[in-house]
């Protein structure tokens, strides 16, 4: 039994953990004030609002990224397959804000400067509401044909 207990343990604890965020109590009001200005224009790159609001979602895992003025991919989906918008993510977050939800779980892919130019452009990726964890390279490949 112990055997199977110590087994659990070193499986979850290999357990992929970026979609796990804080809620929307530990945002700081001053980014929660602006999610009127989030999600607003169709283009990819990220306006301060939005910049600030994925800097704390992602505190933990982003190291030294800084979403400022970025451009951000997003895809959802079960499988991961659909490629989304900005605008789409932001209209489900404020949806899951009125509904006092905690926000959007998400896995966060940062490219390098070879990843970046074969995804055309992106200097990062948002998977959410996807069942798995998908390969970076797959990530990549469905920003690029999203073009």
């Amino acid at each position: 039994m112990v055997r199977y207990l110590l087994i659990a343990i070193l499986l979850l604890s290999g357990i992929n953990l970026l979609g796990q965020i804080p809620s929307f109590n530990e945002i700081p009001k001053y980014i929660l004030a602006q999610f009127d200005k989030m999600g607003v224009e169709e283009t990819p790159v990220l306006n301060s609002s939005e910049s600030a609001y994925f800097n704390v979602i992602f505190e933990k895992f982003r190291k030294d990224f800084d979403f400022e003025s970025k451009r951000i991919g997003f895809i959802t989906g079960s499988t991961g397959k659909t490629i989304s918008s900005k605008k789409k993510y932001f209209e489900l977050e404020k949806g899951r804000i009125n509904r006092n939800y905690t926000p959007n779980g998400g896995t966060l892919y940062i490219f390098d400067a070879a990843q970046k130019e074969e995804s055309g452009g992106y200097d990062a990726a948002i998977v959410y509401w996807s069942k798995r964890l998908i390969p970076t390279e797959e990530v990549i490949k469905r920003l690029k044909n999203k073009h």
